[in-house]
């Protein structure tokens, strides 16, 4: 791709802010010129003739097998308690995965 000669357009503390990224003030014109070119790029993508290609759903053509959705015993207790690597009483623990929502 050829080398960008113009300033880039791309307001990077207002892409930064409605991102919720922080953004260090030294790294805004690299980043300008990186989200320019990807911009450009797909602006070039956006003027392909694509007429004759099917959409596709996935990007790979797979194959796979779906299991059968039936329901099952449940497991006893103990087994679950053996199976498990903490318990809180009746209950399994497990790691917290969601965040407390304060972002960048």
């Amino acid at each position: 791709m050829p080398e960008r000669t113009d300033k880039p357009l791309v307001n990077v503390p207002k892409v930064a802010r409605l991102a919720r990224l922080s953004v260090d003030p030294e790294d805004a014109e690299r980043l300008a010129d990186e989200l320019s070119s990807i911009l450009d790029y797909a602006e070039r993508l956006s003027s392909l003739n694509l007429d004759e290609v099917e959409p596709l759903a996935h990007a790979a053509d797979l194959d796979a097998p779906l299991a059968e959705d039936r329901s099952a015993d449940e497991l006893p207790h103990e087994e679950l308690e053996r199976n498990s690597p903490a318990m809180d009483g009746r209950f399994i623990e497990v790691p917290k995965v969601l965040g407390g929502g304060g972002g960048a």
